[in-house]
């Protein structure tokens, strides 16, 4: 990946220090593990062999803590050990005997294998690995549900609300010549002639989003709006993947702002409820980031994705009389593990490879609110707050 010297030296110096993680023992009452003297997480399920994402930890209390019953593990070593892992990459294997029980791809290079643990009924399994982060070698912590062994097919640790998966998302159906040039017109169309030919593109295609948020949109501004809300109503029930962009766009369109305080207009667009979907929790408050920056220790960044799959990255920092503003930008995606995927815009003359990848975290920071972790190769690292539109 294409980037000036001077930047790594500054977010290299910029980043805060990474911590080191020890492995505290398994619950006997539930399955979630503790991290450390204060931190309680959920191991991820295994299913067909394989675990993907990453724990989700949060801060306990003592009295939390003991309710939970923490159990010394059995440590996985010599002739009666029953687990055993290995690391290749950033992906970890681990076996019982000859089977693969679980293989789990790291966020970062996995160094190396430093522990294993095992429950007491062997229904858990817990791995503490090393990888080298901020220049520095830490260890890390993963746990897993090894379902086969218990029989369970659902989990749900203590605090945790289970969720109801959304609708299956269906895709548009392929876009005819007669759609595409309705759309264009639509786009184009003036005021007052604007909420026809949105209808012109429904009736091509009953579900198509962005109609349905363009007509909301525009009855809203025509103060008619029970049927503003009710488009959006509609809108929110409709299983096409990019309907909830469009429901997000609908959240800070200045548009609706005259409707904000509108219980109605609130559930539809979902302005209330907690992200279901990974892009709601990165776009669900309007798609801005920020690292709040300190003197001469941490950088302040600022990072923006938009609806387009595009995104900003700002980098600024002051030390010693010395003042940097750098940009970053690309294009962003979700994987299939709801990571962020950045596409860094290569080099002059150079197509996009995927060492132009860099990969983006959600992680648990105080309350309901989550951060984001990027890492961008070469000890390049920041930890973003949302921040809202």
């Amino acid at each position: 990946m294409h980037r000036p010297t001077l930047v790594l030296g500054l977010l290299v110096a910029a980043a805060s220090p990474a911590m080191a993680d020890t492995f505290g023992g398994f619950s006997g009452v539930d399955v979630p593990y503790l991290v450390n003297q204060d931190r309680v997480c959920k191991p991820l399920d295994v299913k067909d062999g394989a675990a993907t994402g990453t724990p989700s930890c949060t801060k306990a209390e003592a009295d939390e803590i003991a309710r939970l019953t923490i159990k010394s593990p059995l440590v996985q070593r010599g002739a009666k050990a029953t687990f055993a892992a290995t690391a290749s990459g950033k992906t970890l294997t681990v076996t019982k005997g000859s089977d693969t029980v679980v293989t789990w791809s790291a966020f970062d290079p996995i160094s190396k294998v430093v522990d294993v643990y095992a429950s007491q009924y062997e229904d858990r399994v817990a791995v503490a690995y090393t990888t080298r982060r901020l220049g520095k070698d830490v260890t890390d912590v993963v746990a897993f549900v090894l379902v086969k062994t218990t029989g369970k097919t659902t989990i749900t640790a203590p605090g945790v609300t289970p969720v109801t998966p959304p609708q299956q998302p269906t895709t548009a159906p392929p876009e005819d010549p007669k759609l595409t040039k309705a759309v264009d017109a639509a786009r184009k169309a003036a005021t007052g002639k604007a909420i026809a030919a949105w209808q012109s593109v429904l009736a091509l295609d009953a579900d198509h989003s962005e109609a349905q948020f363009q007509i909301a949109k525009l009855q809203v501004l025509a103060k008619q709006t029970a049927d503003a809300i009710a488009t959006l109503e509609k809108l929110a029930k409709s299983s096409r993947a990019d309907a909830i962009d469009w429901l997000v766009e609908a959240r800070f369109d200045a548009a609706f702002a005259t409707v904000r305080a509108d219980a109605k207009y609130r559930g539809a667009v979902g302005l209330d409820r907690k992200a279901s979907t990974p892009y709601e929790r990165l776009m669900g408050i309007g798609g801005q980031w920020e690292q709040t920056g300190t003197m001469c220790d941490q950088a302040e960044v600022h990072f923006t994705a938009l609806r387009d799959r595009t995104f900003k990255i700002r980098v600024k920092s002051s030390c010693n009389g010395q003042k940097y503003d750098i940009p970053f930008k690309g294009t962003w995606r979700l994987d299939d593990a709801g990571q962020l995927v950045l596409m860094m815009k290569p080099a002059p003359g150079e197509a996009p490879s995927k060492k132009d990848e860099a990969l983006c975290r959600f992680e648990k920071a105080t309350g309901d609110e989550e951060s984001l972790r990027c890492n961008l190769g070469h000890d390049i690292e920041f930890v973003a707050l949302p921040t809202r539109r």
